[in-house]
């Protein structure tokens, strides 16, 4: 998903890939026009904003990085799925993994936003029509983060509400997969229509 997502931001912003190992970073980047790539610490020091798009297991080690995220949005991709008795299930008994991003990043901004959408959606030159859901700390945090989603065609950023919204959100992340295995869709994803008026 980082790498797709990547692929689609970079048409309209400089991006930078961030990684444990540079040289893996680097050579996810060959193949994005305009993006480099390089370790975490340096990633979150030069950018603007960050897109954290990695397992759950893994979002510990970013506390190491919160003094180089302080006063950053930092927008959370990350969706903590276990299979189970042939489902996708919420890993999280409660909570959820953007709240426990925000605790490892206190300083930051952080939202979640693009848990829905499955990876493939973004690999096409052009992406489709979508709604985003973003869970926010607040309505000015959701705006902010709602540019970067509008910088992308097509994409429509919906307020869910606050940052506790984000264990809502993630668990939609499970039914939309378990969706398109049970009723053999192919991948699917959000898009909700209005009835107007």
């Amino acid at each position: 998903m980082g790498s797709a997502l990547a692929r689609q931001l970079a048409k309209s912003h400089e991006v930078i890939i961030g990684s444990r190992d540079p040289a893996k970073a680097r050579e996810a980047a060959k193949g994005i026009r305009g993006a480099r790539g390089t370790d975490y610490q340096t990633a979150s020091k030069e950018a603007d904003s960050a897109v954290v798009s990695l397992p759950y297991s893994a979002i510990g080690a970013l506390g190491g990085l919160s003094g180089a995220l302080a006063g950053k949005l930092v927008v959370s991709v990350v969706n903590p799925l276990k299979f189970e008795d042939g489902l996708l299930h919420d890993s999280m008994e409660k909570g959820s993994a953007a709240q426990e991003l925000a605790r490892a990043l206190p300083k930051s901004r952080v939202v979640t936003a693009f848990n829905n959408v499955p990876a493939r959606f973004f690999t096409k030159d052009e992406v489709m029509a979508m709604d985003i859901l973003v869970a926010a700390p607040s309505k000015e945090v959701f705006e902010e983060a709602a540019k970067l989603v509008r910088s992308i065609p097509n994409l429509r950023p919906l307020y869910a509400g606050p940052l506790t919204e984000a264990e809502t959100v993630e668990r939609m992340t499970a039914l939309v997969l378990n969706l398109a295995n049970l009723n053999g869709t192919g991948v699917l994803t959000t898009r909700f229509v209005s009835a107007g008026g």
